[in-house]
């Protein structure tokens, strides 16, 4: 799979302010690549970079094989942005604005389309004036999604959206890569959104990329610890802590919770078992993307 974005040793400096030091990553064609960190970490100011908005202090940025500083008429008519709060004209309708955002981009494009994407159509004739901060949104992703283009860079695009607005969003986002082969660099705080849209996440702080792995090796099982569903859980308590190797055990509602010590889950239910108790259910404990995100930032 070729690469749709490749930055090699990215920096930018204002003055003596060094918002982003070295960075080197790569963005494969059709990727969702989720972009994480905390304020001042540098996020934005890269998202900025990668349209064309800022130019690099040094360090080089490509797109579609082609550096983005030299070629950036090219390779600006493939992207679609939407990074911080869109700006429209408020005393215009949506779709008016859109009307004059598609005889700016010189293409033949379908306005209607882009509305009917967001869940917009039926308020194309509402003044933007008159729209929730959501509904700014939406429009702020039509905006992005008009040209029809390969690659979008979105900052916090789902901000102020209800949660089934969000998930719609998210759904298309999907689509748009797994369908229409479109690759999405995606910014949030929303640590749940990024872990289920994104194929990929980067960590960065302070300026620095930290960390950059595939979302299905971070969200995984912890298999040296379970709840374990039980039907006498203070009795069975009593008999795992005798076990050498169980770390320790806590009693919940209808359950225990059992951190090993070198043994396994196997272990753990043939032994309740074999002491007759009656299991109705395991349950490892699951990985989450804020524990990688916290272990990162603090390793």
């Amino acid at each position: 799979m070729a690469a749709c974005v490749q930055t090699e040793s990215f920096a930018k400096c204002y003055g003596s302010v060094v918002a982003v030091s070295g960075l080197t990553m790569s963005v494969q064609e059709g990727e969702v690549f989720g972009l994480l960190g905390p304020n001042g970490a540098g996020k934005s100011t890269t998202l900025y970079a990668l349209c064309g908005l800022i130019p690099p202090t040094s360090g080089t940025i490509s797109l579609f094989g082609k550096d983005l500083r030299r070629n950036f008429l090219d390779v600006s008519a493939r992207i679609g942005v939407m990074v911080e709060r869109p700006s429209f004209y408020n005393h215009l309708s949506a779709k008016r604005n859109l009307q004059l955002l598609a005889r700016l981009s010189r293409k033949e494009v379908t306005v209607d389309r882009a509305l009917d994407r967001v869940g917009l159509l039926h308020l194309g004739g509402r003044k933007v004036g008159a729209m929730s901060h959501g509904m700014r949104q939406r429009l702020g992703l039509a905006q992005a999604l008009l040209t029809e283009p390969d690659l979008l860079i979105l900052d916090e695009p789902t901000g102020g959206m209800d949660v089934e607005s969000t998930q719609e969003i998210l759904k298309l986002l999907r689509f748009l890569a797994d369908e229409a082969k479109v690759t999405i660099i995606f910014s949030s705080h929303m640590l749940h959104e990024v872990e289920t849209l994104c194929d990929r996440i980067a960590i960065m702080n302070q300026g620095r990329l930290l960390a950059c792995e595939e979302t299905d090796r971070l969200i995984s099982y912890d298999t040296s610890q379970a709840d374990v569903l039980i039907d006498a859980p203070e009795a069975a308590a009593k008999r795992l802590k005798e076990q050498p190797w169980v770390q320790s055990v806590s009693v919940l509602p209808g359950r225990v919770r059992v951190v090993l010590n070198g043994g396994s889950v196997h272990q753990l239910t043939t032994f309740l078992i074999g002491a007759g108790y009656r299991i109705s259910g395991v349950l490892p404990k699951r990985r989450t993307l804020q524990d990688y995100f916290v272990k990162v930032l603090h390793s």
